[in-house]
């Protein structure tokens, strides 16, 4: 134990036990040490030093500048953001926009009478959004700004609830068992809804061969009168697919036209738009959509009545903001409409939440403004070709040598046709749209050489490095495929050209280390033998590649299996 090594000065709490505070150990001067550990001892338990004070509120406070600077030092602790190439969310701000959001940071986006210019920028933000996600310009929108797309999916989920409830009471038919229909790609959060408020969740399994997301054929085993509406996905979380609007549209009318005995016709389409809701509308022009034979994903297809996107993705806002745009005010009915007047004048409210920051609202009109069409475009022009680069590079280049198959779409050509580098860049309409992420897997053929190795070790390797990159099943499907893991990185704004090369120098290192690793353990080795190449394999994996060899000949010279 430390304490029996060092000399020891002992004090009392503010309960009178006795605390041993090392000398050795000390971080902070004597009064300030023992203000730090004043009443946080109830059982005058040693061991109790480090987690007790961390988890109640101290009697006395701390000066405000040494709470910040503990805060600050623990804060440390937490990781890069612009590594971590799981998240979706947006981590970067400019000193412009940090300046506007520090100006508006306590201002209450629930309170209309207090602060009449942040709900009229939230109008505009809406009515932004409606446009861009194609809504008629002769009717009325209506949406509103939530906590992320979670609280948005659950407000469209809850809006096509109501009103085919309201559909059955007027045909006198039960309403007690609605069900809502997603693909097993869907994010938890739409089945969050489902689960939340009472909706049965019938989830349509994929395969390889749809993409790994929503088959519109299979809708006819899963859609019936009791179904309140369909969630299509603008850009799954697995593989950054679109789900196609149109294909789940006709199959719905084939399904309608064959029931004419049905209360319920017209059902509706909830499109979450949580990544592509951006990216869609801004990176990718109408006649490449109509090449990619979705030209019909908004507000411009009938069946499709309300859209969600995430502000903190690739609105490219602080994270917290999410958006919910119907395309016409009847889709939300009364009853899920609140009128209060408590706050000094009438306010109508229809969040799930209610008082929230306000200032992610102003960031957003801020892009908005800042960055314009062009701006955005720009920005995720970039971010597509980087994902579009780093597949290429993973598919041909030499260090790889067919390691690894890439499940997502974006760097596939429309026609089918060889991908080449140049045309990236002078011809990016000629790829397929999607959400500016790679999905991507050991290839069969490395699996086959290589049978003990773990596609997740990759994973592991690179976080040493800094890196996050998960590695995941895929979605639940028809095809086996759902035995699959993939790796998936995204391509967010910021991610630079230095960075993709440094990622894929990393996985390279990575997969030569593993196979490096598995070339050590020799077939028909005695029990001693195989706990010296495991050894030697843990020693490998643990070291840095310059070091690796020779640490490995040291290992031999002296035998430490005796200490280790």
């Amino acid at each position: 134990m430390l304490h029996k090594h060092i000399s020891e000065d002992t004090s009392k709490t503010a309960h009178g036990h006795q605390t041993v505070l090392s000398k050795s150990y000390k971080l902070l001067a004597d009064n300030l040490q023992e203000l730090t550990l004043k009443g946080e001892f109830d059982d005058g338990s040693q061991q109790h030093i480090v987690t007790n004070k961390h988890y109640k509120i101290p009697e006395a406070g701390l000066p405000s500048h040494l709470a910040y600077t503990f805060l600050r030092n623990e804060l440390t602790l937490d990781g890069n953001p612009h590594l971590n190439l799981a998240s979706f969310v947006n981590t970067t701000t400019t000193e412009v926009a940090r300046k506007l959001i520090m100006e508006n940071i306590d201002k209450n986006l629930a309170d209309n009478d207090e602060y009449p210019q942040m709900i009229e920028i939230t109008e505009r933000c809406v009515s932004m959004l409606a446009r861009l996600w194609k809504a008629d310009p002769q009717k009325q929108p209506l949406g509103c700004a939530t906590t992320g797309s979670s609280e948005a999916i659950m407000l469209g989920g809850l809006a096509m609830k109501r009103q085919w409830e309201k559909r059955m009471r007027e045909a006198k038919k039960p309403f007690s068992k609605p069900n809502i229909i997603m693909s097993s790609a869907a994010q938890v959060a739409l089945e969050k809804f489902a689960r939340y408020f009472d909706v049965e969740c019938r989830l349509v399994p994929v395969s390889h061969d749809s993409n790994h997301h929503l088959d519109a054929s299979k809708l006819w085993d899963f859609v019936d009168e009791n179904t309140i509406g369909c969630f299509v996905i603008l850009g799954t979380t697995y593989t950054g697919h679109l789900e196609n609007v149109e294909a789940v549209a006709d199959v719905l009318s084939q399904i309608e036209e064959q029931h004419p005995d049905w209360s319920n016709t017209t059902i509706p389409i909830h499109v979450d738009g949580a990544s592509g809701g951006f990216i869609v509308p801004l990176a990718f022009s109408d006649a490449q959509m109509a090449d990619f034979k979705l030209p019909k994903w908004g507000f411009n297809h009938s069946r499709v009545v309300s859209i969600n996107t995430s502000g903190h993705k690739f609105g490219l806002t602080t994270p917290g903001l999410g958006w919910i745009v119907w395309k016409e005010d009847s889709y939300l009915l009364p009853e899920l409409r609140f009128k209060l007047t408590y706050l000094g004048g009438v306010e109508e409210t229809f969040n799930l939440n209610f008082s929230r920051p306000g200032f992610q609202v102003i960031h957003q009109y801020y892009n908005f403004m800042n960055l314009g069409l062009k701006g955005y475009k720009d920005l995720f022009d970039k971010a597509l070709f980087a994902a579009r680069y780093f597949s290429l590079a993973l598919l041909e280049s030499d260090e790889f040598q067919g390691n690894f198959e890439v499940i997502s779409s974006i760097h596939e050509r429309l026609d089918d046709g060889k991908p080449h580098l140049q045309d990236f860049v002078q011809d990016p309409e000629s790829f397929k749209p999607g959400v500016p992420l790679v999905a991507f897997k050991l290839s069969k053929k490395f699996q086959e050489t290589y049978p003990d190795i773990p596609q997740a070790m990759i994973s592991s390797l690179l976080r040493t490095k800094g890196w996050i990159v998960p590695n995941y099943p895929l979605p639940q499907s028809t095809d086996g495929s759902d035995k699959w893991e993939v790796l998936r990185v995204v391509f967010r704004s910021e991610m630079s050209m230095d960075l993709v090369q440094l990622l894929l120098t990393h996985i390279h290192l990575a997969v030569q280390k593993l196979i490096k690793c598995s070339n050590s353990i020799p077939e028909g080795l005695s029990v001693g033998e195989r706990r010296d190449a495991i050894y030697n394999m843990m020693l490998i994996l643990a070291s840095p590649e310059s070091s690796a060899d020779d640490e490995a000949s040291h290992h031999k010279r002296k035998n430490y299996r005796g200490t280790c």
